[in-house]
């Protein structure tokens, strides 16, 4: 029986995924990017903007510096592979490429372009998407660049049919990107749309924003201006503005004998402040974010904690959740649940959670604002002050 009990202790042992660490000789972690401080290596990351913002103009400019491994907003890239999944517009992306091209001459295999539209609903299409890409992860590999980024754009094209506020549906739509992303080593970067409202950010289902390992945001362009945020990077700092334009360029002539014209990239200088608004009446995510700074003020007062997150060691800040909490205590999010007085359980249930959705997206949103704005700074589960000093090393 002892025998028997030990060869059941050294199988289980032998087969469990899990490892006991000791705190006294832990290990830092170390974290691989594909542009330091900005994208990791392997995760899901989001590019959002409105119609109009430039996002796939940005993107493509980006992505062929990843390719050459030139810096990306300042940051450094590891060289590899692209692969751009042209979900929406592919016509129109076509036509980028070629000025595109024009202005960086050829990037030697790197970067791949796909005109089909992938459905993120359907399992068996995620299946076919993930083995043709590992396919064209192989080919990349032989000719030694590696596949480092896959590019599908638009989230909206890629789950067409699916309520983008539902949880249940985008949902598993995240799910599926994040495992793609694992299975094949690499960053998935994801071209998103915002809604009506810029301001209130990444158009859909708040738990985008909560997952995702990155967001870049774009604005609505200010004359000829386009402008953008690094509004989060998991494990790192946040917060900085970058400005371009977008310079026309003649691709060919068409039939008539008229310019085939398109845009490339050009950086320029950052506006002194996003526009104010002022004169006209604040928006829903405004007002939200002006009561989350009201409760940031009062918490980091009252229950000041010392933050230790890359580029704020030592800057004094408050906890996350002790700032939604008291939100919601002075009116983020909409009023308590109407809950019909004859309502069975199933749909007071049902209600509450509808409601307590929709509080956690208006202050997700609130919060992006801030962010945005570079008011605040958050990561690792705290918040401070966008302009606190970190402790000098």
């Amino acid at each position: 029986m002892t025998g028997t009990v030990h060869s059941f202790a050294e199988t289980f042992e032998r087969k469990s995924k899990y490892r006991l660490e000791d705190f006294d000789t832990l290990q830092p972690g170390t974290l691989a990017w594909r542009v330091k401080g900005l994208w990791p290596a392997v995760g899901v990351c989001f590019v959002g903007g409105p119609s109009m913002s430039g996002k796939s103009f940005w993107v493509l400019d980006a992505l062929a510096k990843v390719c050459r491994g030139e810096d990306v907003l300042g940051r450094k890239s590891i060289p590899a592979g692209v692969v751009y999944v042209a979900a929406e517009g592919a016509h129109g992306v076509r036509n980028r490429v070629a000025g595109l091209r024009q202005r960086v001459g050829k990037l030697g295999g790197r970067l791949k372009f796909v005109a089909q539209q992938p459905d993120l609903l359907d399992p068996d299409d995620v299946a076919d998407l993930q083995a043709f890409l590992e396919a064209t992860r192989d080919e990349l590999e032989a000719a030694g660049h590696g596949l480092g980024v896959v590019v599908v754009d638009t989230l909206a094209a890629a789950a067409a049919g699916a309520d983008e506020n539902s949880s249940a549906d985008m949902g598993p739509v995240l799910r599926s990107l994040q495992e793609m992303a694992a299975e094949l080593g690499c960053l998935v970067l994801v071209v998103a749309h915002t809604g009506k409202d810029e301001t209130r950010g990444l158009r859909g289902w708040s738990g985008q924003i909560g997952n995702a390992d990155g967001i870049v945001m774009l604005t609505e362009p200010d004359g000829e201006t386009r402008s953008g945020v690094v509004l989060k990077v998991k494990d790192g700092p946040a917060g900085d503005r970058f400005a371009f334009t977008l310079e026309r360029v003649c691709i060919g002539i068409d039939d008539d004998g008229d310019e085939i014209t398109t845009c490339v990239v050009q950086a320029c200088d950052v506006p002194d402040a996003p526009k104010s608004g002022a004169g006209r009446k604040p928006t829903k995510a405004q007002a939200t974010a002006e009561l989350i700074l009201r409760a940031f003020n009062r918490v980091v007062a009252d229950r000041p904690v010392t933050v230790n997150a890359p580029g704020a060691m030592g800057v004094t800040g408050t906890r996350l959740d002790d700032v939604r909490k008291l939100s919601y205590e002075i009116g983020v999010g909409p009023p308590d649940a109407d809950l019909p007085p004859d309502a069975d359980t199933a749909e007071r249930q049902r209600l509450t959670r509808k409601w307590q959705d929709q509080r956690k997206a208006d202050f997700t949103r609130g919060l992006q604002h801030l962010l945005a704005a570079r008011t605040l700074r958050m990561e690792r589960g705290y918040v401070w002050d966008f302009h606190a000093k970190a402790r000098a090393e």
